[in-house]
């Protein structure tokens, strides 16, 4: 560190001096840091560099991107497509304001209309989005290719939470198009049925009047239930309560080894019986919560578990590994293999639930919980060295 200031606890500006002599030649950078954590208002602001090391933008970056999302809803109203190349640049700079985004991906959908990127423009400019899905999305709404939509929606029923999931499936149900999407997506297993029991969604679809909608309806949702209002309240309670700051991802380690790491591989280390972690704290806060608290709400087709009936009548569920000769492989609960014997087997059928306990939030303190998901969520994607 070259050097460090602290601010004055009054509204009179203070000059601050470092002799950086020392570090000649060598780059650096400046951060600064509002560490009041009170309830009062208060700011810090710095300026007048000497010499000018650090260049200071002469308008708010808060106006700047005012402008920008006013010149985006110009450019959808008045049909002006001519802008839209810089729009475009606009929408793919990381550094773009995301509710100027959303603006952007709004104008690009109304200048070249499309059910499945009208569903997917509004995620560009929602923080707690995935980074990577965000960036893609922006990708195909700013290169027209509706044929990456199709991808793109299964990756975000994959990885969203069951609210956006529910915003989502809403959108698309709003258009004959879209609502064939989002029925063929849910038979083929890339969205969760559980979705077309919202009422809003359920209500669009049957005013769309996709063929068949009744039937369809029915068939898909066979088994599936909307999110129970307890383990929803129990979402809610701990995305409230956790803090940060409160929240060791150090001790998270020792609770995701005892509880997770028989079934779940992160950094190399553990079993990959299910869905492997790495990056998983990209999922964001309510995913994460979502996919530990309530496991059946969004299951992998690929981890959906096998129910065995036996001769003896014993029911044996698992997930399925592989067939060896004569016998049939299966992983238990605890990341365990069991193998049955093929000749033993009266009834074999896949479930739509997950082998993941659904318990976690009773057998885990809540202290404990709290530095489980400070340990997923430090976690994220790997940085691009591109």
């Amino acid at each position: 560190m070259a050097g460090e200031a602290f601010p004055p606890r009054n509204d009179t500006a203070q000059p601050i001096t470092w002799d950086l002599s020392p570090f000649a030649g060598r780059h650096g950078y400046l951060e600064v840091v509002d560490g009041d954590n009170g309830d009062a208002y208060a700011w810090l602001a710095i300026g007048r560099f000497n010499p000018p090391v650090v260049t200071v933008p002469k308008t708010s970056p808060n106006v700047i991107g005012h402008r920008q999302q006013a010149a985006a809803e110009l450019v959808r109203a008045l049909a002006l497509s001519r802008f839209e190349p810089q729009i475009e640049q606009l929408l793919l700079d990381p550094e773009t304001d995301l509710a100027v985004c959303g603006a952007i991906g709004q104008t690009l959908v109304a200048l070249h209309p499309d059910d499945k990127s009208a569903a997917l423009a509004p995620l560009v400019g929602e923080p707690s989005v995935p980074v990577d899905l965000r960036r893609n999305v922006a990708r195909a709404l700013a290169e027209k290719k509706s044929s990456d939509a199709e991808a793109l929606l299964s990756d975000a029923f994959r990885t969203l939470t069951r609210r956006f999931q529910i915003r989502l499936a809403e959108s698309l149900a709003g258009s004959a198009g879209g609502a064939e999407h989002l029925l063929r997506l849910v038979a083929e297993g890339r969205a969760p049925a559980a979705v077309l029991l919202e009422r809003p969604v359920k209500d669009k679809l049957l005013a769309s009047k996709p063929a068949n909608v009744n039937e369809r309806l029915t068939e898909l949702t066979k088994g599936a239930s909307a999110a129970g209002g307890e383990i929803q309240k129990l979402i809610d309670e701990r995305r409230t309560n956790f803090d940060p700051k409160k929240a060791s991802a150090a001790r998270g380690e020792a609770v995701f080894t005892l509880n997770c790491r028989p079934c779940h591989q992160i950094d190399g280390v553990g079993n990959v019986v299910g869905p492997q972690l790495d990056g998983v704290g990209g999922r964001g806060l309510e995913r994460l919560l979502e996919d530990v608290l309530d496991p059946n709400r969004n299951v992998d087709p690929a981890f959906h578990s096998t129910i065995v009936t036996l001769r003896d009548g014993d029911v044996v569920s698992g997930l399925f590994r592989r067939e060896e000769g004569e016998a049939l492989v299966l992983a238990n609960a605890t990341g365990k293999e069991v193998s049955l014997l093929k000749k033993d087997v009266v009834e074999r059928r896949a479930s739509d639930t997950s082998l993941m306990p659904e318990n976690f939030g009773e057998i885990i303190s809540p202290a404990d919980f709290d530095d489980l998901i400070a340990f997923l969520l430090d976690h994220g994607p790997k940085a691009d060295t591109k």
